[in-house]
């Protein structure tokens, strides 16, 4: 069961301040659950699962060591905190569970940064040289003659799927972009940095439960709320939705192959359209880039 909110109805935990404490109060889970997550990996419909693309920061600044399968449909997923050593079960389990929920991409790719880094903030950091170099990415996918780009990330992954949608140059969109249990305060996509990005995405949804402690012992507090526990707490854009997964959702790893989330954005992927209908008409032919 998933659950869309209005913002003003949702709590905020002005107890959390300082994102510091996530290396006390789940770093051991995190590190721990990578682990689990690698092991509990099932097989991807993609022959030998997803291909796997790197991105790093090397002698001459932050790239990618391949590029983007250039196919109709193309599903994407970015790893969060410590998940670069399982990021192809991971993105396997999200992809099991849109494919279970209705919708199969044509491939699939799993981006792997380095995000084995005990420097909290530091990995924080790079989440947004992680999404400019993947907005690069899919401007080439685009100039190739890809179809749509389903990007969908976890933790730390979700911060890079949003700084994708904002560092994407003029004329460029992205499909659908889903973030899983988002690292970030909600004011980072009601407002600076992420919101203009969001005009650069058909469709975005931001998948959060009451459940994530990780989440929620960093972010938010002082009248603003941890995205990946309660949502972003306004309405940033017409095409984003907060979805609320607390039913389902138990933990921070658990967004990772969930039924209920991966039925709510397949149903989104294949009832949604960017060529003309937003699923919001209204009689007015401005409703979005898609109209």
């Amino acid at each position: 069961m998933v659950t869309t909110n209005d913002p003003d109805e949702r709590p905020t935990d002005e107890s959390t301040t300082d994102r510091r404490t996530i290396l006390k109060t789940a770093g051991t889970t995190i590190v721990a659950g990578a682990g689990l997550a690698g092991a509990s990996g099932s097989a991807s419909a993609q022959f030998g699962g997803p291909e796997v693309i790197e991105v790093d920061d090397g002698l001459f600044g932050w790239s990618a060591d391949g590029s983007l399968p250039v196919t109709d449909e193309l599903f994407v997923f970015i790893h969060g905190w410590f998940g670069d050593t399982t990021v192809s079960s991971q993105a396997s389990d999200v992809q099991d569970s849109l494919e279970s929920g209705g919708y199969t991409p044509d491939e699939a790719v799993a981006i792997e940064w380095p995000a084995t880094n005990f420097n909290y903030l530091g990995a924080e950091g790079d989440t947004e040289d992680v999404g400019e170099v993947v907005a690069g990415l899919i401007e080439d996918f685009d100039d190739g003659g890809g179809g749509n780009v389903r990007l969908v990330g976890h933790s730390l992954g979700g911060r890079c799927v949003y700084w994708t949608a904002t560092k994407l140059s003029s004329g460029y969109e992205i499909e659908t972009v889903a973030g899983l249990g988002t690292a970030a305060d909600g004011s980072e996509i009601c407002d600076d940095p992420w919101n203009p990005g969001l005009s650069n995405a058909c469709e975005v949804r931001n998948y959060h439960s009451q459940n994530d402690s990780t989440v929620g012992s960093a972010y938010g507090g002082f009248g603003d709320t941890a995205l990946g526990t309660e949502g972003a707490g306004c309405n940033p854009a017409l095409n984003y939705t907060d979805v609320d997964v607390t039913a389902s959702v138990g933990s921070h790893l658990e967004y990772l192959g969930d039924d209920a989330v991966g039925s709510d954005l397949a149903d989104a992927i294949n009832s949604g359209s960017c060529d003309g209908d937003s699923g919001n008409d209204d009689g007015d032919d401005d409703d979005g880039w898609w109209s």
